[in-house]
């Protein structure tokens, strides 16, 4: 599946020596990214997040790094959740008990038992990728080999294509 990312050049260099990039944790978001490696079984620190090539997407107006990385990814390394739900649960997931994203404390009142039961059921579950709206692709890691065309964008704009394969 041909899938982008957005990432430092910092990943780039890491590729382009052969070697496969593991992202770090986000402090910020540590405990949220550790409950979506539970829900799929990964293994890493921290998701690398991308988008599949030609379907709608939403980065919230933001793109974390400043290189584009296209990617052939097997279908075997990709997790797809619906990127809306993923925003959710991000949201009410301040509201769950600590140490157990499953439960939702009980003096929760923004979201309910069901509805939150449903988020993460539903972040779980992999369906065809026609039946996401806007989907959010999950991977443990980026390897080497599935690196097809990079862009680099800088301060005054595109700056060019780098290679393609």
């Amino acid at each position: 599946m041909i899938l982008q990312t957005y990432q430092s050049k910092l990943v780039l260099r890491t590729l382009k020596d052969g070697e496969v990039y593991r992202a770090k944790p986000n402090l910020s978001l540590r405990r949220e990214y550790d409950a979506l490696i539970d829900m799929f079984g990964l293994h890493c620190e921290c998701p690398v997040f991308a988008v599949v090539k030609g379907k709608r997407q939403n980065t919230g107006g933001k793109v974390s790094g400043s290189v584009r990385l296209t990617l052939d990814v097997p279908e075997e390394y990709i997790h797809l959740t619906e990127y809306s739900e993923w925003a959710d649960f991000i949201y009410a997931f301040k509201f769950s008990k600590p140490g157990n994203y499953k439960v939702l404390r009980p003096d929760c009142e923004e979201i309910t038992v069901r509805r939150y039961s449903q988020l993460i059921e539903s972040l779980k579950s992999q369906r065809k990728l026609s039946q996401y709206n806007c989907p959010q692709v999950v991977l443990e890691k980026i390897e080497p080999a599935w690196l097809k065309s990079v862009k680099i964008f800088g301060k005054s704009g595109l700056l060019g294509r780098v290679f393609g394969r």
